[in-house]
């Protein structure tokens, strides 16, 4: 039966809330249905957290990596068929003697005609497959077959030939080969490749062996050194080129996308086209400017024709170096920037111009790029060729040289250098696909500029839509290829769709996030260390106040203002010039706004004379400077005055001038900035906008209102409401970052806002800070409403917020709102084992091998075959016999032949001749181990590398044998039982897990500090596994973000640090522990037909 609700959600930057309130027919809330805060890793690679890389990034380095081992192994495959079928043989290169035998062999093929044919294929076999994996660096766009012919050698050939005559003092031709080049070196003293080992880092240059191979050699190098080896070696044309084809074959992974690309939903038959195309440049352009609008005596009017085209124009081809700014556009149509409004409308697209006006990006990205050739070529080229090269500058899509525009733009790259091909890599067009095909774009784009129309109109025009028609949303947990916005995105689509699944559509959804809620952990961070410089900046201009001005007490950021802007102006007023002081001056808004409110940011506040800020009273500055005769008040002088401020100590030039230049703009405005409203609190992030776009689709034919909202609007409901001091959380009453609760709280106190009571709120917000800017008498908590209607809206509300915080204050007290992570059940979960490659250890088979070597078996065939050794002992091991013999996969070893074992006891795995330490645990089992009286707890912990070849089966129950590295891994006496088939399956625990314990019966010196500050904590999260006997957890609610600075040592290590280090057995034996899974709702799920984790309690 659906239910009567409201939705609210509140996006942070690892986590966010989601709150289902019930209300009555009243709209008063009746009941909290879910209200759960989920946390997440903003898609970071635990394994490279310090520098906040994504398990995106991280795996398509992988990704690419493996691809490019896969190619070049069936290369060389391919390479080495054909080498078979000329009848030359190809034995691998350990198995000659000589580790410079190649070198040697491209030499010999080149210095004269080998008439021995055996020896001439097998020196042919060993040459041409020493250069296939050697093969050098080639301009991507030259075809192989331009290496038929190949010119001279490439600047980085003779750049080595050069250093290597210097160093040896002798003579070297210019037209060598690279094989006879590198024998001028001395084999087996100097260093042929590499730029050194670990060890070299700290030497100087002159302390180790320079590599004799210095720069990276071309193709073409290799292909002047293949053609005079069959020029030498009498081989035909045909074969020739066929070697060339095999050596230097490539392929590009280019185009790969192609086939995912969308459907143009106005035209289903042409597909979405590249936002980087000059289709959707000029249709941006195009939409955005039909939402502008002019103030003109007191009413609003839609731009002329003739001052769109002005618009339209001046923006698709303002220079690269050309910053776009709205006065520019004000001043093109001859009226005051206070008159043009619509600046930040949002297109029925999701398109909004917001702080700076439109401009072709793809233009001004290409002709003010570092490729001076790329730029030139732009200028002079067609449409055709242009999105061509477009095409090409793309990985979405398949580069198309045979058509003639397509042969222009190859003929362009074949020109470019290395280098310029590098700078290439670094050249950022707009990314993404538009909304539509470029045929719609283009139409679009015509009819709105011809008939002066706006988007919705001229798609009615142009198509003949329905009045309710809007572009198709994705679904809402489609990725968009951020991790940290996909991971919100799914959370929120599966908890909404469980909502709805559970009580049908809610009445409205209301979203709220943070600044860095909808952007990747990187600019987080980035956005981090910005605002700790700035706050360490400002803390040193407080001290520098404390000293100069004798405050007591700490100032606020409105005094810091004040005092920067007395500094800033030379201590001038900045209308009149006269002299002003710390003390006497008062701030003023230049241009004040219309209705209630006040625009409070540092470009349109200046510190000014009590008799000039009296005169001026509430009129931009412009209109008072006209009517008034105080000495030094005009327009020219307060711009002149600007001209010499002092720049302020946390701007460079640069920063200042761009201030500078907003404050000078202000001083020549006629007219009030816009009035504040609901729009005031409303997200400009594009995402947060994209997330109300797709909700709102998804309820749209059962009406639910959606709306998103920045994050300071909680804030200031909760405390409009009076209840941000009544909450009481863990760590005392009012809001705290320690409880993670709080995301789930802000979610449902979000929840009911409306739209009048945002604006209300964005109203009482900005008078607040204005008073505090101006020294006034605090009215703000006064007003609760410019109107009567608003006011009414405000009056409903406060009740209802009230009422929910009690509804939240019992779901906190009772443990209701769940805080929860997701556990990850793949097989593949980041690196399988470290970077590190060491050496393997290694025993000859008739020695005595301890039992302790025979658990490090370098391979499980290995294992079992010490094992099943008829001496085998499994404490003692194997004693000494030099008549043993061991066989491996079919293979018999004698006594004296040697076999290969991990030097360490950590669990490792066999790499490219060495080995690796394990890193990843995909779980670990529980196990009942019997002993003599009673029975201990045991867990054996699996690594991922083990449930490979197990993938398509259930991971959590398949048959780990004794041999594998996860059961040699575990504790013995697990292993003896699990051999004596006596060990209980119990269940499994992964990470991030939630443990519910009851820690009353668990002695833990460092626990117990921890629960004299915070109460018994029973729930907890599982962080990890420290040992085959011992697991790490941490308190499930507590946020490390929130804990104070002058916390005890054992609450930073349990809250922020290491974690709770605590034994399985002691953990499981007291803790009358159960193992909680949750279903999107955050309701606790005991049984599952689809196979989902359930919930488990340890007996």
């Amino acid at each position: 039966m659906p239910v009567n609700y409201r939705v609210g959600i509140d996006v942070g930057t690892h986590s966010f809330g989601c709150a289902a309130i019930e209300v009555d027919d009243n709209d008063q809330p009746i009941q909290i249905l879910s209200a759960v805060s989920l946390i997440h890793d903003s898609g970071i690679d635990p394994d490279q957290n310090k520098s906040a890389t994504t398990r995106l990034a991280t795996s398509g380095v992988a990704r690419r990596t493996r691809r490019l081992y896969r190619r070049r192994r069936h290369r060389t495959i391919k390479l080495e068929k054909f080498l078979r079928s000329q009848g030359w043989k190809t034995k691998e290169f350990e198995h000659y003697s000589d580790p410079y035998l190649p070198w040697k062999t491209r030499v010999a093929l080149v210095n004269g005609f080998i008439a021995d044919e055996t020896q001439r294929g097998e020196y042919l076999s060993i040459a041409l497959r020493h250069i296939a994996n050697h093969r050098g660096w080639r301009n991507p766009y030259w075809k192989v077959s331009s290496l038929y012919s190949p010119d001279a050698p490439s600047d980085a050939f003779e750049e080595i030939r050069k250093e290597l005559e210097a160093k040896t003092k002798r003579k070297i031709p210019h037209d060598v080969t690279v094989g006879q080049l590198i024998s001028f070196a001395q084999f087996g003293q100097d260093r042929l490749r590499g730029g050194g080992k670990k060890k070299d880092e700290k030497k100087s240059a002159g302390e180790f062996k320079q590599a004799v191979i210095s720069a990276r050699l071309h193709q073409v190098d290799h292909a002047r050194e293949i053609n005079e080896i069959c020029r030498v070696q009498k081989i035909n044309d045909t074969l020739r080129k066929q070697i060339l084809d095999l050596v230097f074959a490539a392929e590009s992974p280019k185009g790969a996308q192609s086939g995912r690309v969308g459907k143009d939903p106005l035209q289903p038959g042409k597909y979405r086209a590249l936002k980087a195309s000059d289709a959707f440049q000029r249709y941006r352009i195009a939409a955005l400017i039909g939402n502008l609008r002019i103030l003109h005596e007191g009413a609003i009017r839609r731009l002329y024709d003739n001052e769109r085209h002005i618009i339209f124009e001046y923006l698709v081809n303002l220079a690269p170096k050309t910053e776009p700014s709205w006065l520019e556009i004000a001043d093109l149509l001859n009226i005051d920037r206070g008159q043009l409004r619509g600046t930040a409308t949002m297109t029925d697209d999701g398109e909004r111009a917001g702080a700076k006006p439109p401009v072709h990006d793809t233009n001004r990205t290409i002709l003010g790029c570092k490729v001076k050739p790329l730029a030139q070529w732009w200028k002079n080229a067609s449409e055709p060729e242009r999105a061509a090269m477009l095409k090409a500058l793309s990985n979405a899509e398949v580069d198309d040289f045979d058509s003639p525009a397509g042969a222009q733009v190859q003929a362009f790259f074949a020109e470019l250098d290395e280098k310029e091909h590098e700078k290439l890599d670094s050249l950022h067009l707009p990314m993404g696909r538009a909304a539509y095909s470029e045929d719609t774009l283009v139409r679009l784009t015509k009819r709105m500029n011809q008939e002066n129309l706006d988007l919705y109109d001229a798609r009615r025009a142009e198509f003949g839509i329905a009045e309710d028609w809007a572009p198709p949303a994705p679904r809402i947990g489609e990725p968009v290829g951020n991790p940290a916005v996909d991971r919100v995105l799914k959370g929120v689509a599966r908890w909404l769709e469980a909502a709805a699944d559970e009580w049908g559509a809610p009445k409205s959804v209301v979203i709220e996030h943070v600044r860095d809620g909808f952007i990747s952990e990187s600019k987080a961070r980035e956005i981090d260390r910005e605002n700790d410089k700035r706050h360490q900046h400002n803390e040193k201009l407080f001290r520098e106040m404390e000293e100069r001005l004798g405050i007591e007490g700490k100032p606020r950021s409105a005094d810091l203002w004040r005092f920067q802007s007395v500094q800033r102006q030379n201590c001038q007023c900045a209308y009149c010039g006269s002299p002003i002081t710390y003390t006497n001056s008062e701030m003023d808004h230049i241009v004040p706004r219309a209705g209630e409110g006040s625009t409070n940011t540092r470009d349109n506040l200046v510190a000014v004379c009590h008799r000039c800020n009296l005169s001026k009273s509430n009129i931009p500055f412009a209109v008072w400077a006209q009517k008034v005769s105080i000495p030094g008040v005009s327009v020219k002088e307060a711009l002149e005055r600007t001209k010499h401020w002092s720049v302020d100590s946390g701007l460079n030039k640069t920063e200042f001038n761009n201030f500078r230049g907003k404050v000078r703009d202000r001083f020549q405005r006629t007219a009030h900035d816009e009035p504040l409203d609901a729009r005031s609190m409303e997200s400009v992030a594009w995402m947060a906008n994209e997330l109300r776009g797709r909700v709102a689709q998804r309820f749209h034919q059962e009406n639910t209102s959606v709306s998103v909202y920045r994050g300071a609007i909680t804030a200031e409901a909760r405390r409009a409401a009076g209840i941000a001091n009544k909450l009481r959380f863990i760590g005392g009453p009012g809001k705290t970052r320690l409880d993670r609760r709080h995301h789930a709280v802000d979610a449902a106190v979000v929840a009911f806002t409306r739209q009048y009571v945002a604006e209300t709120l964005a109203i009482r917000s900005n008078k607040k800070r204005a008073a505090e800017l101006l020294r006034d008498v605090p009215r703000w908590k006064e007003f609760t409403g410019a109107d009567e209607k608003r006011r009414a809206a405000w009056n409903v509300w406060l009740p209802k917020v009230q009422k929910l915080a009690s509804l939240l204050q019992v779901a906190l007290d009772e443990d209701r709102i769940v805080v929860t992570q997701n556990i990850r059940l793949r097989v593949g979960n980041g690196r399988a084992h470290k970077e590190t490659i060491g050496k393997l250890k290694t025993i000859r088979v008739g020695d005595a091998i301890s039992a302790t070597d025979i658990d490090r078996a370098s391979s499980e065939a290995l294992w079992c075959a010490l094992t099943r050794d008829k001496d085998f002992d499994a404490k003692a091991g194997l004693p000494e016999n030099p008549e043993r013999k061991i066989r491996i996969h079919g293979t018999w070893y004698g006594a004296d032949d040697e076999i290969e074992v991990f030097p360490v006891g950590a669990g490792a795995i066999k790499v490219r001749g060495g080995y690796a330490e394990l890193s990843r645990f995909h779980h670990a089992r529980i196990y009942k181990v019997p002993k003599k009286t009673g029975y201990d707890y045991c867990m054996l912990r699996v690594y991922n590398t083990d449930l490979v070849r197990h993938r398509n089966e259930d991971l959590f129950s398949v048959e780990l044998k004794p041999q594998t590295m996860s059961v040699r891994q575990a504790e013995q006496k697990l292993r003896k039982s699990l051999a004596e088939n006596s060990a209980e399956y119990l269940g499994w625990i992964v990470p991030n897990d939630e443990l519910v314990v009851d820690t009353s019966r668990i002695a833990s010196a460092q626990l117990n500090e921890v629960q004299e500050i915070y109460g018994k904590i029973h729930r907890w999260r599982l962080l990890g596994f420290d040992s085959n006997s011992r697991i790490l957890l941490r308190p499930l609610q507590l946020s490390a973000e929130g804990l104070p600075d002058d916390a005890n040592a054992a609450s930073k290590e349990i809250i922020k640090g290491r974690g709770w280090r605590t034994s399985i057995n002691g953990f499981l034996t007291g803790g009358n522990v159960a193992v909680v899974r949750r279903d999107a709702l955050g309701r606790v799920r005991l049984t599952s037909a689809a196979h989902l984790p359930v919930s488990w309690k340890v007996d």
